[in-house]
């Protein structure tokens, strides 16, 4: 068994990014915009990330809905005051939503807006409508759909952060071009498996996606006869040996990350996999870091399939 390790190349993102960033916006004047609504625990822990790489390459990260919780206003705010008042503001219902988005989306000087999901039970049923308001030059995980349809028919080449992390992943090991295996991603979100399944049908790949209502026989019998497994599901240890061969010959991306009883904890048994596969991503420290990196990334390539960053 071999990690599939990403620290090192998100690191290298990070050097490339930074190089860019400094050069197109010496001063900061650019920034993006996080909608933070519900202070759940892992989402905590990718909107701190988010931040902090941003600090890192010198595009300062904005938080809405949930400054209180954080130290307090960044300082590099200066005398933007409709900015304060937005971030001080509480954001208790749609409408108030909706007008921030707007707000971001007509201010210049923001550049990316993102919904960290998942959004708090009040709002759930608004999540279509709250994603599809995001203007499609600044919807940086394409959850709008408008990118991701495009891209689906070839008209741009875009792919949302953790897809193109999966995808990253595999080129970097030599993994990717290998068109006559099979994949099977489990589970059918609009953030990770859907885009994901899409942008491998486009590369020529055999895709087994499943969802909630697949069969457990039937997903522990497509698990095993595929040579990639890609789980995204979110839900604790729900894959384990039982899934995978044992020939040691498959290779499996676990892309979840969350929290139980205070510890990290991820959608396959790692422990009970690892002697049975080839390759396997560790949590923390596969995925997550190097989706991080293509979310910032994707500023530019947005830039270069819609035109300039204004």
């Amino acid at each position: 068994m071999k990690l599939l390790e990403w620290t090192k190349l998100a690191q290298k993102m990070q050097k490339e990014l930074t190089e860019k960033t400094t050069k197109l916006f010496p001063n900061k004047e650019k920034y993006v915009g996080i909608i933070y609504l519900w202070e759940d625990k892992s989402s905590k822990v990718y909107v701190w990330l988010k931040q902090k790489y941003g600090e890192n390459i010198w595009i300062p990260v904005h938080i809405f809905g949930q400054y209180k919780k954080w130290d307090q206003l960044p300082e590099n705010l200066n005398n933007d005051y409709d900015v304060q008042l937005y971030m001080k503001q509480e954001y208790d219902n749609i409408w108030k939503i909706i007008d921030l988005i707007n707000y971001l989306n007509s201010d210049k000087d923001c550049i990316w807006i993102v919904v960290q999901l998942p959004l708090p039970k009040e709002f759930k049923e608004y999540k279509a409508k709250i994603l599809s308001t995001i203007a499609p030059d600044k919807d940086i995980d394409g959850l709008g759909g408008i990118l991701t349809g495009l891209s689906s028919i070839d008209l741009i080449d875009f792919v949302p952060a953790t897809p193109k992390a999966v995808i990253n992943i595999l080129q970097e090991y030599d993994l990717y071009n290998i068109r006559w295996k099979i994949i099977t991603i489990v589970w059918q979100s609009n953030l990770v498996g859907k885009p994901l399944m899409l942008e491998l049908v486009k590369q020529g790949w055999t895709v087994y996606s499943c969802n909630s209502s697949t069969p457990q026989e039937e997903l522990k019998k497509l698990c095993k006869s595929s040579d990639y497994i890609i789980s995204c599901t979110w839900v604790v240890h729900l894959l384990n040996d039982d899934f995978v061969r044992d020939d040691q010959s498959q290779i499996i991306i676990d892309v979840w990350y969350g929290h139980k009883d205070g510890k990290p904890v991820w959608d396959i048994d790692f422990d009970s996999v690892k002697d049975k596969v080839k390759y396997i991503t560790p949590v923390p420290g596969g995925v997550g870091p190097l989706t991080v990196a293509c979310l910032f990334e994707n500023i530019f390539t947005i830039q270069e399939n819609l035109g300039e960053i204004h």
